[in-house]
């Protein structure tokens, strides 16, 4: 049964007369400066579309008709489903989704003994199979690596574990042709067939330009993706005052530009090609030179302006929530995790990632996955809002009881009481003589030890053998080519 989210996108930061001319700079820039294009394979899908191609410069200038044209053509709407029917998600307008994790992240917090290291194949599936359980985790990317593998095969060994550890929709990287060609053939294995894949498309392609304004060889996965009819996730990554101007609004006006190059070329691949918009903003602390994930800047640029020129466009779109600077799972932990992800959903991203992350994108935390699944929870509340109509007034019901009366004992009290009430799963609301009883146990102790008990209880539907057995012979194909490669 397909889950349609509520809503967001009650918060707007910018006028439409902005979005508008933020559009039509977009324009201007693609066509009088263009991007630059270091594939010949993307390079030759835009000359053969009709786009200006200066060789020399490697530089491909896009007119303001095929943008539009490409724009006419992507889908507003998107299924992006799980291995199980019952975590499927419906991507328009301003539903919300939040998913645990985004691209590999080089270290892990050890959940023993809190030490950050080099994650292993091991982590990766219990990192999965964790994300699999949370209630509030829609789809899936990561907060871990699989790195004791060649590491030309990190990510066919990363989609292997995902696709055997989780049931839900799965948004990943696969940079190259090889590597996606990969994906998509274990992907089809496991759907019973490329039709079944492009019907039901089990992952999205996740695909990052380079800012600014560059597209190279790892992006023709955009091409891949796009011939076999699957989802792609844009991910544009400008850096304010470094790899963009120092603005939102110039940040902002690079991550647009690269969406709508990306749009352009798979549009030219393929008419109808499904898209998701991403409008990176990221933000760069000038005292240390660090991106920044806890941000407002990267919250302000990256979710609401770019919910908002998503929905200009008719696109469903990607962002974040989750995120932290913080080393640890603490109050600025905690304190930017609630931010990001509040301000996100209110703003209508439809997916929401990145939960689970710790120093700046860094380090994966399984702790934080599981604090930032009662914050989805908590946020996802807010955003539902609060229903004025006969039945939760309760006109007669007050009129019943009187003044002095109780309404504990109700039925009313007892049919609305849970829908009404958020109940988090690890975050703390006893007494204070109780939590010293319990042993005076923080919210990373407590969190710590729901990771434990998830692990230990917790698998997913298993793949079937023969199914498992083609994933394994696929990675060790596309491994002994990408090694080769590399000779």
């Amino acid at each position: 049964m397909t889950n349609r989210a509520i809503r967001g996108g009650v918060l707007r930061l910018i006028t439409d007369e902005e979005i508008e001319r933020i559009h039509t700079s977009s324009l201007e820039i693609l066509e009088q400066v263009g991007i630059q294009v270091k594939s010949s394979r993307i390079t030759r899908v835009f000359r053969d579309g009709g786009a200006e191609i200066d060789a020399d410069a490697e530089r491909v200038r896009i007119p303001e008709y095929l943008v539009r044209e490409a724009l006419s053509k992507t889908p507003s709407r998107i299924m992006l489903c799980g291995r199980s029917p019952r975590y499927d998600v419906c991507l328009e307008k301003n539903r919300i989704y939040f998913g645990m994790g985004g691209t590999p992240t080089p270290f892990i917090r050890d959940v023993e003994t809190g030490e950050f290291r080099r994650p292993t194949k091991k982590d990766f599936a219990d990192a999965t199979r964790l994300g699999d359980a949370l209630p509030n985790m829609s789809f899936l990317m990561a907060i871990s690596g699989v790195f004791d593998v060649p590491y030309q095969t990190e990510y066919l060994h990363e989609y292997e574990v995902m696709f055997s550890n989780t049931e839900k929709p799965i948004i990943y990287p696969a940079p190259g042709s090889v590597a996606a060609k990969g994906v998509l053939e274990m992907a089809t294995a496991i759907s019973g067939g490329m039709d079944e894949l492009r019907r039901r498309p089990i992952l999205s392609l996740y695909v990052e330009t380079v800012s600014p304004l560059v597209m190279f060889g790892p992006d023709e996965t955009f091409i891949d993706g796009a011939e076999a009819g699957i989802p792609i996730t844009l991910g544009p990554g400008p850096i304010m005052g470094a790899a963009a101007p120092g603005t939102i609004a110039g940040t902002v006006l690079v991550a647009n530009c690269e969406n709508l190059a990306a749009m352009t070329l798979t549009q030219l691949v393929k008419k109808g090609a499904p898209i998701i918009y991403t409008c990176g903003c990221s933000t760069m602390d000038p005292r240390t030179c660090r991106v920044l994930y806890g941000a407002p800047e990267l919250t302000m640029g990256g979710a609401v302006i770019g919910a908002q020129l998503a929905r200009y466009y008719g696109l469903p779109c990607f962002g974040w929530a989750g995120v932290t600077d913080s080393k640890v799972p603490d109050a600025q932990a905690g304190a930017e995790v609630m931010m990001t992800s509040l301000l996100n959903a209110l703003a209508g991203i439809n997916l929401m990632h990145d939960c689970g992350y710790l120093a700046s994108g860094s380090v994966g935390s399984m702790e934080m996955a599981v604090i930032c699944d009662d914050i989805a929870g908590m946020v996802s509340r807010i955003v539902r809002g609060v229903d004025i109509n006969d039945e939760t007034l309760a006109v007669d019901l007050i009129r019943s009881i009187g003044p002095g009366g109780n309404f504990l004992g109700e039925k009313h009290t007892l049919e609305f009481i849970g829908r009404e009430i958020f109940l988090p799963k690890i975050l703390d609301r006893t007494d204070h003589i109780t939590w010293e009883r319990r042993g005076r146990k923080d919210i990373g102790q407590i969190a710590r030890e729901r990771v434990k008990q998830i692990l230990k209880e917790h698998n997913p539907q298993p793949l079937p053998k023969d199914v498992q057995e083609k994933l394994s012979l696929i990675v060790k194909k596309c491994e002994k080519e990408l090694v080769a490669a590399e000779k």
